[in-house]
């Protein structure tokens, strides 16, 4: 049995080489994007993207001219793999993965944005 069932029940069989995760919100679901510590050559992705939908439901506001609204919730899906995520990072946080995490972070964000850089450049002289 796995001491974090809801990554397993995702399918993430090597929960010890993740090395963080980010989740945002997009449109009325979550994104949530786990990356993993690879060896260099290894055919593994370094990342898994996981979409979840988010539950609407209907709740009293009090005021008399809109007696209830609309507003959506997370999956508690989510909220579990989340803190196994939380938990198992704790578990292996330090302050130099922390530095070396925020390295390595900046100079993924600049590799996207120098190819969408030069992606847009090659549209630019095609027109």
């Amino acid at each position: 049995m796995s001491s974090y069932p809801t990554l397993a029940e995702m399918d993430i069989s090597r929960a010890g080489e993740i090395r963080h995760y980010t989740l945002h919100q997009e449109g009325k679901g979550d994104v949530l994007k786990i990356f993993y510590k690879r060896k260099k050559g290894s055919f593994l992705p370094e990342r898994k993207t996981f979409r979840f939908g988010r539950s609407a439901k209907m709740i009293a506001t009090g005021d008399r001219n809109q007696e209830s609204r609309e507003v959506y919730e997370i999956s508690p899906f989510l909220l579990k793999a989340v803190s196994e995520l939380d938990r198992l990072l704790k578990a292996q946080d330090s302050v130099v993965d922390k530095k070396q995490h925020i390295i390595d972070r900046m100079e993924q964000i600049e590799q996207e944005i120098k190819s969408a850089h030069e992606e847009m450049r090659s549209l630019l002289k095609e027109l």
